[in-house]
């Protein structure tokens, strides 16, 4: 089975794969900068008319919400070219461990793939479907308003963008962006959520196999061999956490300063406009910002939940039917479990929806500073 035939992260490594973001061949590799570098040319040019409109509040704060938001979709891309063979070594060691559990006897750890499989596959089918008809929404909205005005506010030195035919050649350029930016932007949050689900199945699994430790039937030296199997298992889990917060942990952190600037900046935004369609469009921003911090930060708190429960379900194992030999095993391993398996914002916060609520609580603050300061 290949990587793609995989649900937890098949639909995002096909685009990729197709892109050459991910295994590209000698034939295909031109694909990734036909993708990304289009785009990096009109995020410079964004650049160049936020400089124009700096004057303009308002303006400069929705525009600069969509800077943001490309560069930070950039930032992704990039980072997944730069790190390619970090990140395919990466989803080799996933594939491994989906088909040693699926090549396995335990038909409630298949139920439990399956079940995780068919989440993380809904949920990237939802996260390409809402930011492309986000993105939609920002392309048409320019129509529907008097002064002539691109989806995408991009500028160039010397040259006049609502003249035309300057004008409509921009337009025209920009009507591929709902399919370019939805297969930049969410791949790579639906593949975090793929990686966390599957985490948290396989610390399920560990949980259900640990309970079926003991009992009258089992002899002495089965369960040994089972516990034993069990150690070696999470030890395999806990690798692949900590090589997955490695390949994540700096990007969550700069996207975490990213969005908690930009809900700030919105909410202050909302203070100081009175278009009704731009407060709608600032509403539905501020809803597609908190719906990938809750994605990011919620995925990975299910797998320090379930964490916890790794430890509960060892301390649980009936240690008193047994031997001594068992006992200091199970004690060890019960000193392993209470180690944090957690994936971190800059290898320095974890990702929990306590930390999602810090963050939220911080935009919040400066927000109402800045009205504060600026009396608005």
């Amino acid at each position: 089975m290949a990587i793609e035939d995989i649900g937890l992260v098949g639909i995002n490594v096909r685009m990729w794969r197709h892109l050459a973001v991910l295994y590209p061949t000698p034939g295909s590799s031109w694909r990734k900068f036909a993708f990304v570098l289009p785009v990096t040319a009109m995020n410079l040019m964004q650049f160049v008319y936020l400089l124009r409109m700096w004057g303009d509040l308002p303006a400069f704060i929705l525009n600069m919400f969509f800077f943001s938001a490309i560069f930070n979709a950039l930032m992704r891309t990039w980072l997944v070219i730069i790190k390619r063979g970090q990140f395919e070594e990466f989803l080799d060691q996933l594939a491994t461990l989906f088909h040693s559990i699926l090549d396995s006897t335990d038909e409630w750890g298949r139920g439990i793939l399956r079940r995780a499989e068919r989440e993380a596959r809904n949920l990237a089918i939802l996260n390409l479907s809402a930011s492309f008809l986000d993105i939609v929404g920002a392309l048409v909205s320019p129509l529907f308003r008097e002064e002539r005005a691109h989806p995408f506010g991009v500028a160039l030195p010397g040259v006049s963008m609502t003249s035309s035919p300057v004008y409509e050649v921009i337009y025209l350029a920009q009507l591929p962006t709902p399919l370019l930016l939805s297969m930049m932007y969410m791949p790579f949050v639906s593949l975090f959520a793929g990686l966390a689900i599957f985490g948290k199945a396989m610390l399920q699994i560990l949980v259900h196999r640990l309970g079926q430790i003991g009992g009258a039937e089992q002899s002495e030296e089965e369960r040994l061999q089972r516990l034993a199997s069990c150690i070696a298992y999470h030890t395999q889990v806990m690798r692949y956490v900590w090589e997955l917060n490695k390949l994540v942990a700096n990007i969550v952190a700069v996207e975490a300063i990213i969005f908690g600037s930009i809900i700030c900046s919105l909410l202050f935004c909302l203070n100081i406009i009175t278009s009704p369609t731009q407060v709608i469009s600032i509403v539905m921003y501020i809803l597609t910002m908190l719906y990938v911090l809750f994605t990011y930060y919620n995925r990975a708190n299910e797998i320090c939940l379930e964490n916890n429960r790794v430890a509960e379900a060892v301390y649980n194992v009936p240690w008193y039917e047994a031997g001594t030999r068992f006992r200091k095993t199970l004690l060890i391993f019960l000193m392993q479990t209470q180690h944090p398996m957690e994936i971190r914002v800059g290898n320095v916060y974890p990702m929990t929806l306590a930390m999602f609520q810090s963050l939220l609580n911080a935009s919040y603050s400066y927000f109402t500073m800045l009205r504060g300061v600026t009396g608005k």
